[in-house]
């Protein structure tokens, strides 16, 4: 057993930005600051523990925690609290300044959820302390749902048809697809554009996607594999299905590009500048204002 040490830099407890060009790893991130949430006499934290429950969380999920972490912190800091073990009424407290800031029921619902997670990697749930399941923080993010409603606005559909009922929101892949040109740009979006709505791909899988992951069938259709995605935090891995006019749009986009391997889906330069029509020349006598030298 040993206990998780962090440096303060600027002698108020709080962490100080990282020089530019410096980009702090997410766990190092983590452990600083959840170094600068213990009371001064807390006791020792599992290194092996620790860094278990830390491997197991997926790096959106610590970079998310690392944010919650840093808004509880500064909050500790302006009204004088201790942060960790926390304490139930200071909770209540916290939430009510977050919903008087504007915050959605769910990202309030995500900042004491990773305070709950900040006391597991503690060790302090362990010892008795839960203070995130405590009635009154239960009741008070339930107050804030009913006030301000749970639902989430979500992103309007991707639809396959030429046409849409005038209410309905949302774009259509047929639209999308009919507005890239047949530059080297406009072959590449129909490319992810296709290639994405077949296989329901996130952007981070999208900009994944490499030559070898696509395997082509006779019939013209093939089968992409996934090799990670948000779901699949293990990488086991995951096959999707890729029809016809997808695979002949991918085709017509590597070609042109030149791509036989590596990544799909690359940036593609494009030079904005206009170019002036070409000035054929003239004699000299023929340009207006010009200097004669006699002799």
């Amino acid at each position: 057993m040993s206990e998780i040490v962090v440096h303060r830099t600027d002698g108020e407890g709080l962490p100080v930005r990282a020089r530019r060009g410096l980009v702090e790893p997410v766990d190092a991130r983590v452990t600083r600051l959840l170094g600068l949430a213990l009371p001064a006499d807390a006791g020792p934290v599992s290194d092996i523990g620790f860094a278990a429950q830390l491997g197991a969380m997926a790096a959106a999920s610590k970079a998310a925690l690392a944010s919650d972490l840093a808004c509880y912190l500064r909050w500790c800091k302006d009204i004088r609290v201790a942060p960790l073990p926390a304490e139930p009424e200071d909770l209540v407290r916290y939430i009510a300044m977050l919903e008087a800031r504007g915050a959605k029921p769910a990202t309030v619902a995500r900042r004491v959820a990773s305070l709950a997670t900040a006391h597991g990697l503690s060790g302090m749930q362990e010892r008795g302390h839960a203070p995130t399941s405590h009635v009154m923080v239960r009741a008070a993010l339930k107050g804030l749902r009913r006030r301000r409603g749970a639902a989430q606005r979500q992103a309007a559909p991707l639809r396959f048809g030429a046409s849409l009922d005038p209410h309905t929101k949302g774009f259509t892949l047929t639209a999308l697809l009919g507005a890239c040109g047949g530059d080297l740009q406009g072959l590449r979006d129909a490319a992810l554009l296709s290639l994405g709505y077949d296989a329901g791909l996130r952007v981070s899988e999208l900009v994944a996607v490499t030559v070898a992951h696509i395997d082509p069938h006779s019939d013209g259709s093939a089968l992409l594999f996934i090799p990670s995605s948000k779901t699949d935090q293990e990488g086991q891995g995951a096959w999707g299905w890729l029809s016809a006019d997808t695979m002949r749009r991918v085709g017509a986009w590597l070609v042109a590009s030149a791509i036989t391997e590596g990544p799909v889906f690359r940036r593609v330069g494009v030079d904005r500048r206009r170019l002036r029509a070409a000035v054929p020349p003239m004699a000299y006598e023929a340009i207006p204002g010009h200097t004669r030298h006699w002799q």
